[in-house]
């Protein structure tokens, strides 16, 4: 034998064989069963995919051993197929309306003894769980936070648990130990370990080239066990610290049945006494725990801060082994360093062979390989000599041995982009692998409604269809953020203007640019480049407007300039998670930032060109629960929608627009005509196609405010307006160029010349029943001029729509009318407080709706000095909230009223303003339960006790708004479902 193959030969033998690589993660999830509604099914199936690999969703490639999926949408329906068919796991969501999810757990058990895993859409279900000792029949509990990776994390943790025996003692694996009772936070943390892993895999097998998306099986990669007490974490330890590679450990959790806050410092000692460098991180929102840790040489990481995520990667990378590889041989003589598996292969024809011998004698390449998830290419190499290869040859075999295991699955409709097989007339395409976010989930998820449904063929005059999309996925925005080193800056305290401006500096990869360069050429007319992260639409929480949409006019004669313009508005979009308003939202709903990773949706903006501004002849936004009805019958469940001419930001900013209930499109809420006049639309948004510069500190640099006299030049009104006779006051249907216009959209509505209505409740009532829950949509269309035409129905978006569920809150039988300081039917919001001493409200004498940014500026003050002191307030205003029409209420930003836990708004006898239904701020108020009151002026229905108000002494008293402290708390009651709200003074 020469000395070449006793190379090859120590090479594999110090491995496991390969026969054995076969036997190894043997127990699998191959066959799930999903209890859930169609919703969670398609989310699942797009953007979710239940693979081998962590790092699924690149470039749309799946594995073999893609577990199956049986989706069912009941308990009962469960359990008989349970009969039937053998299962490995159950994954169920907590609300199955015939059984409670423990009930239903226990029943499986008894079935099949299988894992049970309850998911919860949101962290806010933790609170209706029992106690972690009475949670039988379910085996561990996730919230899904909007990732779809927390569907591998289920699989993989359990697959690991199943696998962990034989896998470390047959093959040598290595082990994490993760150790957290928080269910919010392992179900946040646990998927990015594993996609922490998986990046490095891909990162070192797939630089230099972009032929092929996925990585491979990792049936060896380390595992990762999870335990939610102190004995769980020993038990573990205990049997794999031969294995151990890493520790990541809550530093309280129970210990003895008890929560023990020193658990995780016990545990870390425990393992120093043993292993001293084993790479340990502790984590804890409470931060005084940070010295401790770092004195026992552990790396500590805040639960709560903003960058959390990022420290995680940081530990990853650094801490845990990922190095160079240094090849030497056995008397310490250094040949080479491989900082990755290429640079590593690439060397190996060049380094002694002596060199070889030591390493695979010692099992060196093994561990190097393992710990960098990279076991699996090497294990694979047949024992040929490695003389066989040059460093090209060892390169095209090992990603040939990738593709040989890799196996593409369609995904219908949505596309990954490739330049080879790119059509311009492909409706959806995802541009770069990761999550699409929530925005794109929701996009994808409508051309599947519109597809199933058949809603075309309902609609035969209506083109019904999404705009031409293209989705970044969000591993695109975690490159350019390490790439140009963003995350300093972005998680600092530093002014919006210079986040701004630091991204647009910042550089998109090239591959990036040379992708958008390549596709604009088939693309042409305005784009609007919206955010879509992960969190975004999400039920729980939605950050709906709360990250930015740029529209750009992609009509430059200059093609680089339109390739800059659609470069710097992705990186805005980027940036627009850092801004102020976006970090303000994520505290008030406990969040952090980082946690809603960043996709971007690019579309085609729906329209005509009208002297030179784009525009459609309607947009609107439809919600399947209405909070505030109108008249005497109509109902919550009736819906709601509102219509605008121009693009949507007319609606979702709290402008004027037409206002309906679906189920009743005929009925007018206005009283009379004069009022219709007074409060109906003036003005509408377009993209102005002839502006060419790039203002990146203006939030709509291309979108100009028009007024209905441009309308009228335009030719736009005459399907959508009627006309207001002044001489006799009465509204006249129609409107042909002369006298006031009254937008309506009556001829829709009331005459069905284009059945709107119809449309949209179908829409809402097939969404609805798809999601499991109340959902909200966003349109836009244009009429058609001639009967050979039809008209053009744009679904934008869709999302779910929180009702919060009823809590157990005090009846209020006998109240006094003297001690109700506000009374209303018009509420949002399910909730007993009894913790705000605190009220923030505008003088009543001193509003001007000329100085509603004033009014901004002193709430604005109020508020931070509140938050500073951690005091929740009541919130009382005029007008409507948040709108951008600074004359129909209040234009404050989520970042202005953050501290606010219940806001009024109310009306008065000069002032009377519709609802702030259907806008972003409306969406996120209810979506992050603060109670909401509109109270209407003179109404019997509503009350606020203003006499009581002005009695109280302020202790801040600025020219517009006062802030009053009280020394004994407000008690607020609101029950949506019931639609009723009161908020009582103070106990004396």
């Amino acid at each position: 034998m020469t000395t070449e193959q006793d190379a090859v030969k120590f090479f594999l033998e110090y491995k496991p064989k390969y026969k054995i690589f076969h036997e190894l993660m043997n127990r699998r999830m191959r066959n799930v069963l999903l209890v859930s509604s169609i919703y969670d099914s398609f989310m699942l199936e797009e953007d979710g995919r239940l693979s081998d690999q962590i790092y699924e969703e690149f470039q749309n490639l799946n594995l073999r051993t893609l577990p199956r999926i049986t989706r069912v949408s009941s308990a009962n329906e469960a359990l008989d197929l349970l009969e039937e068919k053998e299962f490995d796991l159950v994954i169920t969501m907590r609300r199955l309306g015939d059984m409670d999810a423990f009930s239903f757990g226990a029943n499986v058990k008894e079935i099949q003894n299988i894992p049970v895993i309850l998911l919860l859409n949101s962290v806010v279900e933790i609170k209706y769980l029992p106690e972690y000792s009475k949670r039988k029949g379910i085996d561990r509990v996730f919230v899904w936070n909007g990732d779809s990776k927390i569907f591998i994390a289920i699989i993989k943790h359990l697959e690991d648990k199943f696998n962990a025996d034989y896998d470390t003692e047959t093959g040598n694996v290595r082990v994490f130990i993760f150790v957290d009772d928080s269910t919010r936070f392992y179900s946040l943390m646990l998927p990015e370990v594993y996609g922490e892993i998986m990046r490095q895999t891909r990162r070192l097998i797939t630089e230099g080239t972009n032929d092929f998306q996925d990585l491979l099986k990792m049936r060896v990669r380390p595992k990762i066990l999870l335990a939610e007490t102190y004995e769980e974490a020993v038990s573990y330890y205990e049997r794999y610290k031969e294995y151990v590679m890493g520790v990541i450990s809550d530093v309280e959790f129970p210990l003895d049945g008890k929560l023990n806050k020193n658990a995780g410092f016990l545990f870390a000692e425990r393992i120093k006494e043993e292993l001293p460098n084993l790479p340990i991180v502790l984590q804890s929102s409470k931060d005084f725990y940070r010295e401790q840790a770092e004195e026992m040489d552990c790396f500590f990481i805040h639960k709560r801060s903003h960058g959390m995520m990022w420290d995680l990667r940081r530990w990853l990378l650094e801490y845990v082994g990922f190095g160079d590889f240094i090849f030497k041989d056995q008397d310490g003589n250094i040949f080479g360093h491989a900082t990755d598996v290429i640079t590593f292969f690439k060397q190996l024809p060049d380094v002694p062979l002596e060199s070889l011998v030591y390493h695979g004698k010692s099992d060196h390449f093994s561990n190097w390989l393992r710990a960098r998830g990279e076991f699996e290419i090497a294990e694979k190499l047949k024992p040929r000599k490695v003389s066989e290869f040059t460093q090209i040859e060892l390169r095209a075999f090992l990603i040939q041995t990738i593709n040989d295991i890799v196996i593409e699955k369609t995904r219908g409709i949505i596309n990954d982009f490739s330049r080879d097989n790119y059509h311009p007339e492909i409706l959806y395409l995802r541009l770069r692998p990761g999550s699409l976010g929530g925005k794109g989930r929701g996009i994808a998820f409508l051309m599947f409604l519109l597809n199933s449904f058949m809603i075309k063929d309902e609609f035969p005059t209506i083109n019904i269809e999404i705009p031409k999309t293209i989705v970044i996925g969000t591993d695109e925005h975690d490159t350019f953020m390490e790439d140009n080193n963003l995350y300093e800056i972005a998680l600092s305290n530093t002014s919006d203007k210079k986040i701004k401006r630091s991204f647009v500096d910042a550089k998109l990869s090239k591959s990036l640019r040379s992708d958008l360069d390549f596709l604009l050429k088939n693309i042409d007319g305005p784009l609007a480049v919206r955010s879509s992260s992960l969190l975004e639409d999400s039920a729980y929480q939605p950050f709906a407007g709360i990250f930015d949409t740029y529209m750009i006019p992609n009509n430059h004669e200059n093609k680089k300039e339109r390739l800059e313009q659609l470069c710097t508005a992705i990186k805005l979009v980027y940036a627009s998670q850092f801004l102020k308003l976006a970090k303000s939202y994520a505290e008030a709903i406990q969040q952090t930032v980082e946690e809603s990773k960043m996709a971007v949706v690019i579309q085609k903006v729906v329209g005509k060109e009208r002297n030179n501004h784009h525009y459609p002849d309607f947009s609107g936004t439809a919600a399947s629960y209405n909070y505030y009805p109108f008249g005497d019958y109509m109902k919550p469940e009736d819906r709601i929608a509102h219509l605008a001419l121009g693009l949507g930001k007319t609606i979702v900013e709290g402008e004027s627009s037409v206002r309906f209930c679906p189920k009743y499109p005929k009925l007018n809420y206005h009283s009379t005509p004069d009022l219709l006049l007074d409060q109906s639309q003036k003005y509408y948004y377009g993209v102005d196609l002839t502006k060419t510069e790039f203002d990146i500190f203006d939030e709509d640099p291309y979108i100009k405010r028009l007024h209905l006299g441009d309308a009228i030049k335009e030719g736009t009104l005459s399907k959508i307006a009627d006309r207001y006779n002044f001489d006799s006051g009465i509204l006249e249907d129609g409107f042909y160029g002369e006298g006031s216009p009254v937008i309506t959209f009556s001829q829709q509505l009331k005459f069905e010349t284009t059945p709107l209505a119809k449309l949209l409740a179908r829409i809402l009532a097939i969404g609805e029943r798809a999601l499991g829950s109340s959902i909200e949509i966003e349109f836009a269309g244009n009429f058609s001029n001639s009967k050979k035409e039809m008209d053009q129905f744009y679904i934008l978006q869709i999302r779910p729509f929180l009702q919060q569920e009823a809590l157990l809150i005090e009846d209020f039988e006998v109240v006094d009318v003297n001690q109700i300081l506000a009374f209303s039917s018009h509420v949002s919001g399910n909730m007993l407080r009894k913790d705000i001493k605190d009220i923030v409200c505008v003088k009543a004498e001193k509003f001007d709706k000329t100085k509603t940014l004033e009014i901004v500026e002193e709430i604005d003050s109020i508020n931070a000095q509140l938050i500073k002191m951690k005091r929740p307030y009541l919130l009382i205003g005029f007008g409507r909230w948040g709108t951008a029409d600074r004359f129909l209420g209040i234009p404050a930003k989520w970042s202005n009223i953050s501290g606010a836990k219940t806001i009024i708004e109310t009306s008065m006898e000069d002032f009377t303003i519709d609802f702030s239904q259907g806008t972003h701020f409306f969406h996120n108020i209810v979506t992050a339960n603060i109670g909401y009151f509109h109270i209407k002026h003179k109404s019997r229905k509503h009350k606020i006790d203003w006499d009581w108000i002005n009695n109280q002494k302020p202790k801040t008293d600025l020219e517009y708004v006062k802030h009053i402290e009280l020394k004994n708390p407000l008690t607020v009651r609101i029950d949506a479902q019931q639609r009723e709200g009161m908020i009582l003074k103070p106990e004396k």
